[in-house]
């Protein structure tokens, strides 16, 4: 097969999709399929491209989206993010979505179909795989391609999102082919939203992991006997880092507390103080709490020091108040380590509380520390939920099963 994929974001962009894309078209260009990608052209990103033998095409092709459609297309998306997270509500800024950046998101969608149009051309796909709400209206505007085009939705749809919102995605997504969701309660969210009772399917995320070339702790001077607690999400109030701080001034155990993650791709175009306002929010609460000596910022760090620190680290947590999926939690299974996480998104279908680690309420701080404490000071146990929980992963959230889900869905949209 021929499987063009068009996304906001992709390799070497950090992020969940971007990876969950490579690691994906990495292994279908192993079994012989043809792959090629779609994505925006960042500020200071390169041209057209090739990546392990897979072409990638950026978007526009030549020169740059102008400041004031790309401050309307980030404003717009920000918006839909804001809602489907929780963080906004207010149906007037559906009712009049054309002073919330909606044309600059529908232009930034033409140019995109503009360049797929090339490539399609060039390329010849036999499916066309659109990637996240960023690039939602691309269904409609190449309708008339007449290729089978799924859609991946990789945030939370849930019935807390006001119905008029939910109404106004699904409209667009009856757009497609069909509409690939992480978990079945989304799925069931969305049906009673109106979606083509076909249109819907289940693919859990996946990751692939790399065994590290190098240790992460001697990278930062970190003594081989010390607890780790590792966090890795983009700064950003919604992961809940300040949650881990509070818990972390309440815990009786002594460790080493990694925050690794830096902004969103957002926040390129934008310019937005957001990341560095709620970065030095927490770093307040560091010295507030007296953590200085106790806690680590990395920002953003390459795949080798990542998937160190998951190597090293004796707890992964994802204190998130809300997530789409989590794979931070997938990361952390697929090394070995015990998880602990919030309540929300697709948290809950990863662990299985007692079996690979522990769910708490979301901003419950001192249920947090119970939680880590529990987990640290009890070594036998902690290495049995990290054995239980690489097993779960090898089962449930591997690249090989994602990789055959997606061959599942393509052939039968090709039959």
């Amino acid at each position: 097969m021929k499987i063009l994929y068009v996304s906001q974001s992709f390799y070497p962009s950090t992020g969940g999709v971007s990876y969950y894309l490579f690691w994906l078209g990495r292994r279908l260009r192993q079994l012989g399929h043809t792959v090629v990608f779609i994505n925006l052209k960042t500020p200071k990103g390169s041209s057209d491209t090739a990546i392990e033998g897979m072409s990638v095409y950026r978007v526009p092709k030549d020169g740059s989206i102008d400041g004031a459609t790309m401050a309307g297309y980030s404003t717009y998306k920000e918006l839909i993010l804001k809602i489907f997270h929780g963080k906004e509500s207010a149906l007037d800024k559906l009712y009049n979505k054309h002073l919330y950046g909606y044309e600059g998101y529908i232009k930034v969608n033409e140019i995109f179909a503009e360049r797929i149009r090339e490539v399609a051309d060039i390329s010849k796909p036999d499916i066309i795989h659109v990637h996240d709400f960023q690039l939602l209206p691309l269904g409609g505007i190449l309708k008339r391609l007449g290729l089978p085009m799924p859609f991946t939705w990789h945030i939370p749809f849930t019935e807390e999102v006001h119905q008029s919102w939910r109404e106004q995605i699904v409209k667009e997504l009856n757009e497609y082919s069909k509409v690939v969701f992480s978990t079945k309660p989304y799925i069931n969210a969305a049906l009673k939203s109106g979606l083509v009772w076909k249109k819907p399917c289940c693919i859990p995320p996946f990751i692939d992991v790399e065994e590290p070339k190098r240790s992460f702790r001697k990278s930062y001077g970190i003594s081989k006997n010390a607890k780790i607690i590792l966090c890795v999400a983009r700064i950003d109030k919604l992961k809940g880092q300040s949650v881990l701080l509070d818990a972390a001034s309440r815990m009786k155990s002594d460790c080493k507390i990694i925050f690794i993650g830096n902004g969103s791709v957002t926040k390129e175009f934008l310019k937005i103080k957001e990341k560095e306002d709620y970065e030095k929010e927490l770093k307040e609460k560091v010295d507030e709490y007296n953590l200085k000596d106790k806690v680590l910022f990395t920002g953003a760090i390459d795949r080798d020091s990542l998937m160190s620190a998951y190597k090293e680290c004796d707890l992964v947590v994802l204190p998130s108040h809300q997530e789409g999926f989590g794979l931070a939690i997938t990361e952390g299974m697929a090394f070995g380590r015990p998880v602990i996480g919030s309540a929300v998104g697709g948290i809950p279908t990863q662990i299985w509380p007692g079996v690979n680690g522990y769910i708490v309420k979301p901003n419950d701080a001192t249920a947090l520390a119970e939680a880590i404490d529990y987990v640290l000071t009890n070594f036998g146990r902690a290495r049995e939920m990290g054995d239980n929980g690489k097993k779960i992963y090898q089962t449930n959230f591997s690249t090989e099963r994602g990789v055959q889900d997606h061959l599942a869905l393509y052939r039968e949209l090709l039959t």
